[in-house]
């Protein structure tokens, strides 16, 4: 069976909203049933930005997706919302559709998320040493590395899972909005921009 890596594809170069955009279709990948729907649609659907000038196309050729910038030449074309990431605007258009439900995976367990972007992010200058994460809703904690170098991350589980495996625009405004609270320095609060980024477009 293909990896999600390997029925997701990105065009040469990709600019940001490419590779989140192939960070979420591969998250997806992951459920049987939504890689299946990948492997089933043949097409395009080309998605415009609301709240900027981006814009990115999905192409599917039966077996995987390409994600580009830019309009697909002669595809039908759909909004893109980011609250909550990713929604396709309202179509009609059976790609589209396909599009909408592919670019809305279910949440990966909290725990599973942590790991992940411990994995991808720990050893990096400025990452702290020891990261814990609390889990308010289950009244359980997990933490990886060691010392006293430490950064906590406090919320509710879907909360931790939609931050941890890169399904918010920013740390900093997941923050500032109250999904998560933290405990630790500014220094690695900086530092932690930069590794939900790391995870956020880079899968």
């Amino acid at each position: 069976m293909n990896s999600p890596a390997a029925i997701v594809a990105t065009e040469a170069d990709p600019t940001p909203l490419v590779l989140s955009l192939a960070r979420t279709l591969r998250a997806s990948a992951q459920a049987p049933e939504l890689r299946e729907l990948i492997t089933q649609t043949n097409g395009a659907i080309a998605l415009r930005s609301v709240t900027d000038a981006q814009c990115a196309s999905l192409t599917f050729d039966g077996s995987g997706v390409l994600v580009s910038h830019g309009l697909a030449h002669g595809a039908e074309q759909a909004d893109l919302l980011f609250d909550p990431e990713y929604t396709v605007g309202e179509t009609t258009d059976p790609v589209g559709l396909a599009a909408a439900q592919l670019l809305s995976p279910p949440l990966p367990p909290w725990r599973e998320a942590a790991a992940h972007f411990w994995e991808v992010n720990q050893g990096t200058p400025g990452f702290p040493g020891r990261l814990v994460l609390v889990c308010l809703d289950e009244e359980a904690e997990i933490a990886f590395g060691e010392g006293g170098d430490v950064y906590e991350v406090h919320g509710y589980g879907p909360a931790l899972s939609a931050v941890l495996s890169g399904q918010v625009d920013h740390f900093l405004y997941a923050v500032a909005a109250g999904a998560v609270t933290v405990v630790g320095s500014g220094a690695h609060m900086s530092a932690m921009c930069g590794a939900h980024w790391k995870v956020r477009f880079g899968g």
